[in-house]
């Protein structure tokens, strides 16, 4: 914990770890903090007023406090225990420690920097306000909310600089984020600060960097790259090898290739599985193992091979779908066997879109397999899964596929 202040240390052991996981709160690592400001430091001379919402133990503030003077601070924290810490700090330029909610908080004045390290949890859709729907697909994150409304809350020519989840430059959930930004906000700079770790967190983060204002909207094309009808964001490096990755590829649906999850989730079926042989063969995902399928035993007794359910006789090719821990691999299979079967939901079915005679399909599912264990496939999982799962949709519409090679 070297990379830390004392500050954020005692707050670390102070606050429980569920109550910080539940909120979202986690400290940030000086290298972090000192990247970030040297970035912004071309901007500064035009920076009058700066907000840090979630401040936590301030870190920003402090860092901004002794670079910078003449300048108007407020920081927002919703935690008391935190709140009653940082509202002791002395700081030599001007500045406001508010105890609330920032969701909930309506300033009068808007800011030239909003900078920090917003909390990340999955909120109920039901709680968040409904201006924000706009902005995400599914459950929102809470950092999509402070996106927004840090957005909302800037200067002409304002900077919003955050430290981000490294899922937000692909994960589809925040497409319509991505693409709001793009068109309507100057990208600044987009950082990989995957080597700088958090506490208590394994977390891969970026920090992330627009402006207020629409001059170099076309300057964002270094960091954006369009796969059909999605917005994916990354450094400009990574983006120019995406582009090359993509030549002379297709997808899945554009091969008429079908793509879904398997549709057994075995945990809420433990009334219909079974020992019987003679039932309908469930598939997990630990059942691929070095692309054959096994039949494996299980520790956990609920866990078991067969289910009580009409299943298929189709030839498949299944691939596995991640869990959203560690570098994501490939595990696949084909499906070819003389008995039912059903594939439970770590797993993401493949089935060709038209009638085909079962060399036909092989031969498909064969082409599929060759462009997976193809380098430059590997090589675009490494640049664009940051979130070390995949789900259907950047199976289908995102991966490359290589057919002529």
């Amino acid at each position: 914990m070297a990379n830390y202040s004392d500050l954020s240390k005692k707050l670390t052991k102070k606050i429980d770890i569920n109550e910080k996981k539940k909120n979202g709160i986690y400290f940030t690592p000086a290298t972090i903090i000192k990247k970030n400001i040297d970035a912004l430091n071309s901007y500064f001379s035009k920076i009058k007023t700066v907000l840090e919402p979630s401040c936590g133990s301030c870190e920003f503030l402090n860092y901004i406090d002794a670079y910078a003077s003449n300048i108007e601070m407020t920081g927002v924290e919703n935690n008391e225990i935190i709140y009653d810490e940082v509202k002791k700090i002395k700081f030599k330029n001007s500045a406001q420690i508010i105890n609330t909610d920032f969701l909930e908080w309506t300033p009068q004045v808007k800011y030239d920097l909003i900078i920090g390290n917003p909390p990340y949890f999955v909120m109920k859709k039901d709680d968040v306000s409904a201006e924000y729907y706009d902005y995400f697909d599914g459950r929102p994150n809470i950092f999509t909310i402070f996106i927004v409304k840090s957005l909302q809350m800037l200067n002409p020519d304002g900077i919003l600089s955050f430290i981000l989840p490294k899922s937000f430059t692909n994960c589809l959930y925040y497409d319509k984020l991505r693409k709001y930004i793009a068109d309507k906000y100057t990208i600044l700079e987009l950082i990989d600060c995957s080597d700088d770790s958090f506490i208590e967190t394994k977390q891969e983060t970026i920090l992330f960097i627009v402006q207020n204002n629409q001059k170099s909207v076309k300057e964002n094309t270094k960091y954006i790259i369009h796969i059909g009808e999605y917005t994916i964001l990354n450094t400009p490096d990574n983006i120019v090898k995406m582009r090359e990755l993509y030549k002379d590829s297709t997808t899945l649906n554009k091969l008429n290739f079908n793509v879904s999850v398997g549709n057994v989730v075995w945990n809420q079926c433990k009334a219909i599985l079974t020992n019987d042989t003679k039932k309908t063969r469930l598939i997990y995902s630990s059942d691929i193992v070095d692309s054959n399928l096994v039949v494996k035993e299980y520790t956990n007794k609920d866990k078991k091979n067969y289910i009580d359910k009409p299943g298929s006789t189709d030839v498949v090719l299944v691939i596995n779908r991640g869990y959203g821990v560690g570098n994501y691999h490939f595990n696949y299979c084909i499906i070819d066997v003389d008995y039912p079967y059903l594939v439970e939901n770590h797993l993401i079915c493949v089935k060709y879109g038209e009638q085909k005679t079962k060399p036909e399909l092989l031969e498909l599912y064969n082409k599929v397999i060759q462009s997976l264990n193809n380098e430059k496939t590997n090589e675009f999982i490494n640049l664009y899964f940051g979130n070390n799962a995949m789900n259907t949709t950047e199976l289908n519409y995102i991966l490359p596929i290589y057919l002529d090679e």
